[in-house]
């Protein structure tokens, strides 16, 4: 595993100099939100004398900066790969607008809620970023394992599904509490971008951050066995951390967040003939008849046929469960009355 792929220098003249064409998998950028970072220590009434010095603000024209360094990121992207930025709402309009500008497509808004928010007297408290999920192009095949935390058999206490959950676009992941140790400004905590590496990136894809701060995507997509590459300005952050990033062994985390072992019905997505469905509504019937429980013969039949869950329970749904039983009790009751031993 090489280290040579991180370097301490400005994102869009380094890209220029360091990353071909098309050659990223994946990107996940925290760029700075252009509101005077350097005061949060006075917002969030909190101790900084272990944040490192050196903090590097965004220019004033965000707008114009964001498309620039946004450009870059369109080029050195693959086709197929796909991109996250994360941004406080107060400039995120500008990264949309900024990203439209450039040629990506939006694919989702997702908001983080996190823990933390600022007090306030005369407005609602901000506890959340918001995160663009963006790609190429409307019909760029990226890499999205749906699947990779959680399967659709996968329920929570009250039997919601927990992969619907997981894959909803509001995410609660609250930040890391680091204390007596040296962080910039704002740490992303690990579950954020593991999250984010486990959907849309498989092992050894080369993962870049323009913004690598903490070096928390560099250190986790080592972690989960991709390559990591990226940019970082402020010397104290870079020299720091990237020792801290070598002492990680690749692929240390693979087995403890490995993706779920799931294979989607043959037949999922296909259209299902009207002869199709009358034989699956018979043999749900018989089945009810027979003692199932209504769960338990849609499985049963969703393996059968090589559909989804949901598809056989579309087809279902309208079946009047009392009403099937009360027929199999009239036919046992006419089962008993006819018989002469």
């Amino acid at each position: 595993m090489k280290e040579n792929n991180i370097f301490n220098s400005d994102c869009i003249k380094g890209s220029k100099k360091h990353i071909e064409e098309k050659s990223i998998d994946l990107m996940i950028c925290d760029p700075p939100f252009g509101i005077n970072e350097n005061t949060f220590g006075k917002h969030y009434n909190r101790d900084e004398s272990n944040v490192i010095e050196g903090y590097i603000e965004a220019p004033k024209n965000y707008v114009e900066w964001t498309e620039q360094w946004l450009q870059e990121a369109y080029r050195i992207l693959k086709d197929n790969g796909s991109i996250y930025v994360i941004s406080g709402w107060t400039n995120a309009h500008k990264i949309a607008l900024a990203a439209e500008n450039v040629g990506f497509n939006i694919v989702n808004k997702i908001i983080w809620k996190f823990n933390f928010g600022v007090a306030t007297k005369q407005k609602y408290v901000s506890s959340h970023y918001e995160i663009f999920y963006m790609t190429k192009n409307k019909n760029a095949d990226v890499t999205f394992n749906r699947c990779c935390r959680f399967t659709p058999d996968d329920k929570n206490d009250n039997n919601g599904s927990l992969l619907y959950q997981d894959l909803e676009d509001v995410w609660t992941i609250n930040k890391e509490n680091c204390p007596g140790k040296k962080k910039n400004k704002n740490k992303l905590p690990e579950d954020l971008i593991r999250k984010i590496i486990q959907y849309s990136s498989n092992e050894n894809d080369i993962i870049c951050d323009f913004f690598l701060g903490n070096f928390t995507t560099a250190i986790v997509a080592k972690k989960m066995g991709r390559i990591p590459c990226g940019f970082e300005m402020n010397k104290n952050a870079f020299r720091l951390n990237i020792k801290n990033l070598q002492n990680v062994s690749f692929g240390e985390d693979l087995d403890k967040y490995s993706n779920k072992s799931y294979c989607a019905p043959k037949n999922q997505g296909k259209k299902i003939i009207d002869k199709t469905k009358e034989v699956i509504i018979t043999i749900f019937i018989q089945l009810i008849k027979d003692g199932n429980t209504k769960k338990d013969v849609i499985k049963k039949l969703s393996k059968r046929f090589k559909r989804g869950i949901f598809s056989i329970t579309n087809i279902v749904k309208e079946i009047d469960i009392n009403l099937v039983k009360k027929q199999k009790k009239n036919e046992e009751d006419i089962d008993l009355f006819s018989r002469t031993d």
